[in-house]
């Protein structure tokens, strides 16, 4: 009888030993777990497309939307976003911006991930002066101009920030339902996005946001209609159209994430 009590007993301190064990094995996961999660904040800079204009929903525009996606997610630990988007702004501005105020400067330095819309205004200060005479050559120089300046950005927030992975939006035409025989204005739009390819290629941690397809409209049905990714003046997305901003940049910081490159 001792006997069978002293074999019960090693039994159950045997499975005790085993509860035990896959209790502390389990947390050892969950702390590992908790560890390998991330805290994005995301420092958002640029012009209109960033500040939000034409979201009807008031939610941020695309800063609020990729919060709100990444927040979901089981490898993200909390999103914070610090939005410097100003609408009108020119790349030229929005260095002058990150030079001379402190606040933003030191957001930028804190970041582990930095996204960027710039270079709609820099293409409509032409076609404004130019309106419909508008000629490719004309954009050459604003061109060249602009890429100066990116380098020059971005050499100016890697000195801010070595590490934080930076997401440049291209841009798009916006015109392609009222003027869509203006080809002009697509060639210009593709090589402005090649150029600035070209220099994130060349920029390590560096990725192009490519948003021309998924915000233009190019269904023949909708030529002389409004373009139902855009707002009601007809140049900002809507909340819609924000979405796939959104979309597409966090396609990109999701691999970023998954890769480690984001932390």
């Amino acid at each position: 009888m001792n006997k069978k009590k002293y074999w019960l007993a090693g039994i159950a301190i045997i499975i005790l030993a085993a509860i035990l064990t896959f209790y502390f094995i389990q947390k050892e996961q969950e702390r590992k777990r908790e560890e390998a999660r991330v805290a994005v904040n995301l420092v958002a800079m640029g012009d209109s497309l960033t500040e939000g204009s034409g979201d009807e929903e008031k939610n941020g525009g695309y800063v609020g939307i990729v919060a709100d996606k990444l927040e979901k997610r089981d490898d993200v630990k909390r999103v914070t976003t610090e939005n410097y988007g100003v609408g009108g702004n020119r790349i030229d501005q929005l260095m002058k911006r990150l030079d001379t105020q402190p606040e933003f400067r030191q957001d930028v330095k804190e970041a582990n991930a930095i996204s960027i819309t710039i270079g709609g205004n820099d293409v409509m200060k032409i076609v404004r002066a130019k309106l419909l005479d508008a000629k490719k050559k004309d954009f050459t120089k604003a061109n060249q101009t602009f890429d100066t300046n990116l380098e020059k950005l971005l050499s100016d927030i890697r000195d801010l920030n070595a590490l934080a992975p930076i997401y440049v939006f291209g841009i798009y035409n916006p015109y392609t339902t009222y003027f869509s025989e203006m080809k002009v204005f697509d060639e210009i739009i593709a090589e402005w996005n090649a150029s600035t390819k070209e220099i994130l290629a060349d920029t390590p941690d560096t990725y192009f946001i490519s948003v021309n397809k998924q915000l233009e409209e190019r269904a023949t049905t909708k030529v002389g209609k409004a373009n139902p990714n855009l707002a009601g003046d007809m140049f900002h997305p809507n909340h819609s159209g924000y979405e796939k901003m959104a979309n597409a940049l966090y396609s990109k910081m999701v691999t970023s994430i998954q890769d480690g490159n984001l932390k």
